[in-house]
C-alpha cells in the first residue's frame, strides 16, 4: 500500500531509474484511494492521506532501482476551437459545457473535453446552443495529464471556500 507522492519522474533524484508506468485514467486521477495495475502487472494499492492530483509523471514508489510512475493513456476527446472575435459564440460554448458540469481543460484557443458516451452525444449540447460543427473535432490525446480539469464534477469549490452540490434535475435543490 502506497501513501504518498514522492515527486515527479523528471526530478534529478530519479535520474537513471527504470520506470514502470501505472496507467491512471483522468477520471480516477483525483481519487485518494485507488487500486491500479502497472504495465508489467504489478498491482498497487494507493491510500493517500489527502486527495491529490495524480498527474502524468507523478512518482509513487522508488526502490532505488525502479520508480512507479503515473501515466495517462490517450483517450477520445472532443476539441472545441474558440472563436477569436466572437464572444457570443465563446459564451455559448462555455454555457453548454458548464451547464452539464463537463470536465474540461483549456489548451490555447481550444477547450478539450473527454468523450464519455459517443461523439454525437458529446457534441449535442454545443450544437443545440448554435455552435458551428466546424469548431468541433474528435481526437485521441491524454486528458488532464498535468492538472485537474476545470469543472471536474457536480461538487466543486467556490471562491468563498464553501462547497455546494448542484442538482439540475431536482426541483429547486441547491445544497450549500
Amino acid at each position: 500500500m502506497l501513501h504518498q507522492i514522492l515527486g515527479h519522474a523528471y526530478d534529478c533524484r530519479f535520474r537513471g531509474r527504470k520506470r514502470e508506468r501505472l496507467w491512471v485514467a483522468a477520471a480516477d486521477a483525483g481519487r485518494r484511494r485507488l487500486r491500479v495495475r502497472s504495465e508489467l502487472g504489478t498491482e498497487i494499492g494507493l491510500d493517500l492521506h489527502e486527495p491529490r492530483w495524480l498527474a502524468d509523471g507523478t512518482v509513487l514508489h522508488d526502490d532505488g532501482h525502479r520508480i512507479l510512475v503515473v501515466a495517462r493513456k490517450p483517450e477520445q476527446v472532443m476539441v472545441v476551437t474558440l472563436p477569436e472575435s466572437d464572444p457570443a459564440t465563446a459564451f455559448r460554448i462555455g454555457h453548454a459545457l458548464g451547464n452539464r458540469h463537463t470536465p474540461s481543460e483549456i489548451d490555447g484557443c481550444e477547450i478539450v473535453v473527454p468523450v464519455t458516451e459517443t461523439p454525437e452525444l458529446a457534441a449535442r449540447p454545443l450544437l443545440a446552443y448554435g455552435v458551428d460543427q466546424a469548431r468541433i473535432r474528435f481526437e485521441e490525446r491524454a486528458f488532464a495529464a498535468g492538472a485537474p480539469p476545470a469543472c471536474a464534477g457536480a461538487s466543486h469549490e467556490h471562491p468563498v471556500g464553501r462547497a455546494h452540490v448542484h442538482h439540475h434535475h431536482d426541483k429547486g435543490a441547491h445544497e450549500h
